[in-house]
């Protein structure tokens, strides 16, 4: 029996992808998790792996817009039959009208240039949202161009606030909030001054999330279920909003490993282009100390448990057995799925982070090659 290949819900907040182009050709033999199409969401283009082996029988969207969950295509036996009833049927070969290229409609009865045509393509932009300011409303290069910067922020500030709206709404958030004291964070960083505090902030999450578990579990509405690995996300920064790519494995991963992982990630994520699973993870990890941010509260990452935000790493005045002195200090705020888990829970996660940052400057697998 044929197997469907649909859109895939990426993320909570999806309702819809973008088919930029097929990797794969009717007739052609497709093995199962082989890429077989370019799909674009509101944030990033994704590679998308065919479901099962078999031959690519018949495409039912050569490109543009379909729902989440819509079938797209057929795969199945060479020469296998697909049942109309399914909404699959063979296609039917009609020729072509004779028409001028130029004034032709093409389907979605978008009147563009040839010019805008191809410039739409490179872009990745859908037609049917341009404006055209051409004669009769005929969409021109010009016009996608204006599209794609007036629109670049718009449809991912959308999708960011449908994301937001539904942890804000359906996930109870308590923020536990702790000052830290950063002095090893501090000593690695003159040590290995290639090293990023986010790189540093990474790896102690990843040695210290697997001893809780509760933090990697997910609440589907009527239990819980807990994550395969330690898979964590981290908030990065693009031209298109905030994206959260996940490192997979990531207590499996050597500092250096795990430091070169989180650069090809946010390379990714910034150029728009991430593998499928690539926005699957289990917790999240994100940083403004960078931009000189002491404190912030972060909104979980839905439907993940936890999210932990980090500010600044600073010298300040510190009191040690009753002197005055100067410590490296950092604050950082831990949200949690109060249906998941509890305030003490989420307390000795961070008590624990606290540990680690203080064995960093002993660490031995903290190197950084060159």
């Amino acid at each position: 029996m044929p197997i469907p290949v649909t859109i895939p819900q990426v993320t909570i907040s999806m309702e819809e992808g973008n088919i930029v182009r097929w990797l794969k050709v009717e007739g052609e033999v497709v093995a199962k998790d082989e890429l077989l199409f370019e799909m674009e969401t509101d944030k990033v283009v994704l590679e998308v792996p065919s479901p099962a082996a078999g031959v690519l029988l018949r495409t039912l969207i050569s490109e543009g817009i379909a729902k989440v969950h819509e079938v797209v295509a057929w795969i199945g036996k060479p020469g296998e039959e697909l049942d109309e009833t399914r909404g699959s049927g063979p296609k039917t070969t009609v020729a072509p009208p004779q028409v001028d290229p130029e004034t032709a409609v093409p389907p979605h009865h978008v009147v563009a240039s040839p010019a805008a045509r191809r410039r739409a393509r490179e872009l990745r932009i859908n037609l049917d949202s341009v404006t055209g300011t051409g004669q009769g409303g005929r969409v021109t290069e010009q016009d996608v161009e204006r599209a794609v910067h007036a629109d670049f922020p718009l449809g991912s500030r959308r999708a960011i606030a449908r994301q937001l709206s539904v942890a804000w709404r359906e996930a109870p958030h308590i923020h536990i909030v702790r000052d830290l004291d950063a002095t090893g964070l501090a000593t690695v960083r003159v040590k290995y001054p290639a090293a990023s505090f986010t790189d540093l902030f990474l790896y102690v999450v990843a040695k210290v999330l697997p001893s809780f578990p509760q933090l990697t579990q997910v609440w589907n509405g009527e239990n819980l279920q807990q994550a395969a690995g330690i898979n964590v996300c981290l908030a990065v920064e693009t031209p298109k909003g905030v994206l959260a790519p996940v490192v997979r494995g990531a207590d499996k991963l050597s500092f250096d490993e795990l430091r070169q992982r989180q650069r090809q990630i946010t390379k990714a994520a910034r150029a728009g282009r991430l593998m499928f699973d690539e926005l699957q993870g289990v917790f999240t990890l994100t940083n403004l100390g960078m931009y000189s941010v002491d404190f912030f509260t972060p909104i979980l990452n839905h439907p993940q448990t936890a999210i932990l935000a980090t500010g600044r790493v600073k010298q300040q005045p510190v009191i040690t057995s009753g002197t005055v002195g100067v410590g490296w200090r950092l604050w950082v705020n831990l949200a949690v799925d109060h249906r998941v888990t509890d305030g003490a829970y989420a307390a000795r996660f961070l008590e624990e982070f606290q540990q680690e940052l203080n064995r960093l400057p002993n660490d031995t697998e903290v190197t950084v090659q060159s």
